[in-house]
């Protein structure tokens, strides 16, 4: 399931980020929550941000806003895919394997391959461009009525881990 954690960041200031406790995507677990969650980073990062996300683009020939209903298929999917390609294109370290495994800890890497959590960079990405545009869609996450309300639920539970690693 879905959940936020805190973190302090270089600054001092207390920040809030959002994880999995399952792989989402190809072989993922697909847990509805936290199908959801991937959604939602989605649709905030390409579609409510877009042209202020750093040039990051929705996946190529598809017009529509990714839907937040939980249920993981084909549009998931190319959006996981797209978002690794563009990653590695500039120069993040991901595993392009179309799986987002819930992060150990924000700015880790994975202790298998070595390489950054897609997952973590989404968040990165979603929260840095809300902060740049002073809006907070990002961080206002758990309490925003557009979103379903098991994802709000889900999100207003804190703790450290992802179940995957306990």
């Amino acid at each position: 399931m879905a959940f936020s954690t805190t973190l302090i960041g270089t600054s001092g200031k207390l920040h809030t980020t959002y994880n999995t406790d399952w792989s989402v995507g190809r072989i993922g677990s697909n847990t509805r929550e936290d199908v959801m969650l991937v959604q939602a980073l989605f649709k905030i990062f390409y579609y409510e941000l877009l042209g202020f996300n750093h040039d990051f683009d929705p996946p190529p020939n598809w017009n529509e806003v990714i839907v937040v209903d939980g249920y993981y298929g084909p549009v998931t999917q190319k959006h996981i895919t797209h978002f690794q390609e563009q990653a590695i294109a500039r120069g993040r370290k991901v595993l392009p394997d179309g799986i987002f495994d819930p992060f150990r800890e924000p700015g880790a890497s994975s202790t298998i391959s070595k390489t950054r959590y897609a997952l973590d960079l989404l968040n990165n990405g979603c929260a840095n461009s809300c902060e740049e545009q002073n809006i907070d869609n990002y961080s206002n996450l758990p309490n925003r009525e557009d979103m379903p309300a098991l994802l709000r639920s889900a999100l207003k539970k804190v703790k450290k881990k992802a179940s995957k690693y306990s």
